[in-house]
C-alpha cells in the first residue's frame, strides 16, 4: 500500500524523472520491505529507473524472460528493464569486453566459471549479501549460495543446478537387445550388440573429456582439479583418463570426432541437430540435465523414446564422481548505481510466483525453495532433467573446481580428445602433452 500511496503521490506531482542504472549518479529512495522474502524487494522509489539485462539463450528463454520483463515493468512502473539478449556464441567475447570497458549491463545472467574469469578476489561483481531481504536470499540453502560466493563476497545467486548424466535412446537399445547400462563395463558389452556404423552414445570432444575424467575421479578418488585452480591429476591419472576414451573408441561405444565432423559436426557439435542422432544410430549421450530437454524433444518427434541411464560406476569405484554446478548465476554490476532496484527485478524473477511462472524452466529447474514450491503447483518439475539431478544429488561426488570449464583449459581437453580419435597420437604421448599443457594453462588463469 505504501508503494501504491508513494507512487500516485510522485504521479500526482509529475515528479517522476528518468534515469539509466549505470549512467547517473542519482540515488534511490528504496527501503526495505519487512514482509516474506518474495515480497522483500518491493521497491518504494518514486524515480523512473532504467536498468540494462544482459543474457544469453535460445528463443524459449528469450520470450519467457521477456515476458516476465513485462509482468515486472506493470508490478514495478517505476522500473524499466532494457533487454539485451543473444546466443550464447560469441557472448563470452561481448561480455569480456563489456566488463573490461565499464559498459557491461546492470544486471547480468553468467557463467559459474565467470567467478574466476571475472571476479578472483570476489570484487568482480557486486556484493550481493548487501542485498540479502531485497533478493529473498533464505530462499537458499548456504551450500548453495556458497557456489556463487568468492572470499566471502556473494558475487552470483544460482538459478539453477546442473550436471552431466548418460541419457540413452531406449527404443534402439530395446532394438538391439542392450540393456540400459547401470556400469562402464555395461556400456562397452552394449556397443557389441549395436550395427556397424551405429554406437551407444556420442560424445564430442569436449563430452569426451568430461566422460573420460568422471571415470578416472572413480578410479582414483581424486578430484581432477582442486577449487582453487591446481592441477590434482597426475600423469599417469591422466593416462587413465585418456585410456578409457581410447577404449570407448576401439570397442566402438562412442563415435570419433571424425564421424561427428562428417555430419556437419565439430566436436563441438548441435547433437541434437545430427541426422545419426536424429534416426538413432547414435543412441547417447553424457549431456547437461538442464540441456537434455534440446535432445529429447527432437527424439520424440521421431517416435522414439529418451530415457535416464544415469551415471555409470563398476563396482570398484571409490567415488561418484559426479558433476553437479550451478547451471548460471544472476549477477549485478558492482557499478550499478540502483542496486536495490536491479535486486527488486532479480528477487520478482527468481522468488514471487508471478515472475517464476513466466521464467518457468527456460533456465533449468529453479534452486529457489519457493520458485520450486510454484512451479511444482503448477506440474512443471517432472522429466529427465529432474530425474537426472535427483541421480546426482543423492550420488554426491567430488568438490568440483569452478576452474574446470575455463575456455583455455577446454582448449587443451578439445585438442587432446581430437588428437586421439584421429589417431594423431597416442595415449601416452597425449597424457604427457596435456599433462604440461593443463600446468601451463593453469599459471596463467590462476595468476
Amino acid at each position: 500500500m505504501k508503494k501504491l500511496v508513494a507512487l500516485a503521490l510522485a504521479a500526482a506531482l509529475g515528479i517522476t524523472t528518468l534515469l539509466t542504472g549505470c549512467g547517473s549518479s542519482n540515488s534511490s529512495t528504496s527501503q526495505k520491505n519487512p514482509n516474506s522474502s518474495t515480497q522483500a524487494s518491493e521497491s518504494q522509489t518514486t524515480k523512473q529507473v532504467t536498468l540494462r539485462f544482459s543474457w544469453w539463450g535460445d528463443d524459449t528463454r528469450h520470450q519467457a524472460t521477456l515476458n516476465a520483463i513485462k509482468l515486472f515493468e506493470q508490478k514495478y512502473p517505476n522500473i524499466k528493464i532494457q533487454a539485451e539478449y543473444a546466443g550464447w556464441d560469441g557472448y563470452l567475447d561481448k561480455q569480456t569486453t563489456q566488463l573490461a570497458g565499464g559498459t557491461a549491463a546492470d544486471i547480468m545472467q553468467i557463467n559459474w566459471n565467470w567467478l574466476p574469469l571475472f571476479s578472483k578476489d570476489g570484487n568482480g561483481f557486486y556484493d550481493l549479501n548487501k542485498l540479502s531481504s531485497e533478493l529473498g536470499l533464505d530462499n537458499y540453502s548456504k551450500d548453495i549460495l556458497a557456489t556463487g560466493t568468492v572470499n566471502g563476497k556473494l558475487n552470483g545467486i544460482p538459478v539453477a543446478m546442473t550436471g552431466r548424466v548418460l541419457y540413452v535412446n531406449k527404443t534402439i537399445y530395446d532394438k538391439y537387445g542392450a540393456t540400459i547400462p547401470k556400469t562402464w563395463d555395461d556400456l562397452i558389452n552394449d556397443a557389441q550388440k549395436f550395427p556397424s556404423g551405429s554406437y551407444p552414445i556420442i560424445t564430442g570432444s569436449y563430452d569426451s573429456w568430461l566422460i573420460s575424467m568422471t571415470y578416472a575421479e572413480q578410479v582414483t578418488g581424486k578430484p581432477f582439479l582442486t577449487t582453487d585452480g591446481k592441477l590434482n591429476f597426475t600423469q599417469d591419472d591422466i593416462k587413465t583418463a585418456l585410456s578409457f576414451y581410447k577404449t570407448l573408441l576401439d570397442k566402438k561405444v562412442t563415435t570419433p570426432i571424425q564421424a561427428i565432423a562428417a555430419e556437419g559436426g565439430n566436436g563441438l557439435a548441435p547433437i541434437a541437430q545430427l541426422p545419426s542422432f536424429l534416426n538413432g544410430k547414435f543412441a547417447g549421450l553424457f549431456e547437461w540435465t538442464s540441456a537434455i530437454s534440446k535432445s529429447a524433444t527432437p527424439i520424440k518427434e521421431q517416435n522414439m523414446e529418451l530415457v535416464t541411464a544415469g551415471l555409470p560406476m563398476n563396482s570398484d569405484a571409490k567415488t561418484s564422481a559426479a558433476i553437479l554446478k550451478p547451471s548460471m548465476l544472476f549477477a549485478i554490476n558492482k557499478d550499478c548505481k540502483y542496486p536495490k532496484e536491479a535486486a527488486t527485478f532479480l528477487n520478482f524473477i527468481l522468488n514471487d510466483p508471478q515472475g517464476v511462472e513466466a521464467m518457468g524452466t527456460s533456465r533449468g529447474i529453479p534452486v529457489s525453495k519457493s520458485a520450486l514450491e510454484t512451479l511444482k503447483k503448477d506440474g512443471k518439475v517432472s522429466g529427465l532433467e529432474l530425474e537426472g539431478l535427483q541421480i546426482l544429488e543423492s550420488n554426491p561426488g567430488l568438490p568440483l573446481s569452478p576452474y574446470l570449464e575455463d575456455p583455455k583449459l577446454q582448449q587443451v581437453y578439445d585438442q587432446t580428445i581430437d588428437k586421439i580419435s584421429y589417431n594423431q597420437e597416442t595415449v601416452d604421448q597425449a597424457a604427457k602433452e596435456m599433462y604440461t599443457n593443463l600446468q601451463n594453462v593453469l599459471s596463467q588463469i590462476t595468476k
